[in-house]
């Protein structure tokens, strides 16, 4: 009996030295959302994220602001164009929160509104979602991954995630969205559809074949010589 209880306890002591190194692993290799911006693509993928005009549309709507300040907003937009960085941001409720509080700026939504009506993005998201290389790989860096698990428990314990929540709920944002309300160029990207200009290079896109040719390529049979 007394053999057996030692077993128990040497088992018990081992596993909770177990998972507090995997704890404190990921703790040192995880910076605080409040201090970081998104993560990097890992595998330092030579596609460019399709933002080519929102940095013509930031400053068009905002004259008083420069590149710079687009800048720092450029790395909370990149995930709408990458599945993987998604998936990265889905990892950590440290950083997702942060993501959610940056985006949650009106300007970050009229950048939104705006790029999403440009065909360059359309091709860049169907490019994205036909990926299967990519799709997979955005579901194992979640579904998969031992530190997405670690950063969903731990990560509710520090002060960051709280931080970036209680940043989504601040009257000075509030403030601002009333601001931006009653500015009528807020609401451009509503009403772009009834100016005559919008449709011939969307037209273009809708009906040029290489458009689709990524989601038919999915359903090619593979040659063989």
């Amino acid at each position: 009996m007394k053999n057996w209880k030692i077993g128990i306890a040497t088992v018990a002591v081992t596993l909770s030295l177990a998972m507090s190194a995997t704890i404190a692993q990921a703790q040192e290799t995880t910076t605080p959302a409040g201090a970081q911006t998104p993560v990097a693509d890992s595998q330092q993928q030579q596609k460019e994220h399709k933002f080519e005009k929102a940095l013509q549309y930031y400053l068009e709507y905002n004259p008083d602001k420069t590149a710079e300040d687009f800048e720092k907003l450029r790395p909370w937009l990149k995930p709408f164009s990458d599945v993987e960085l998604m998936a990265d941001m889905m990892a950590d409720p440290r950083t997702l929160m942060e993501w959610m509080n940056q985006i949650s700026e009106p300007e970050a939504v009229y950048l939104m509104m705006k790029c999403s009506q440009e065909p360059v993005m359309w091709d860049t998201w169907m490019n994205g979602m036909t990926d299967t290389n990519k799709l997979f790989g955005a579901m194992g860096r979640v579904l998969v991954n031992p530190d997405a698990y670690v950063n969903w428990v731990v990560g509710w314990f520090d002060t960051d995630l709280y931080k970036s929540m209680a940043g989504m709920m601040d009257p000075r944002k509030l403030v601002r969205w009333g601001e931006h309300g009653m500015r009528s160029e807020f609401y451009d990207p509503m009403y772009a559809f009834l100016k005559p200009d919008y449709y011939p290079e969307r037209s273009d896109w809708l009906f040029d074949p290489q458009s689709f040719q990524p989601m038919l390529n999915i359903f090619a049979i593979p040659q063989i010589n």
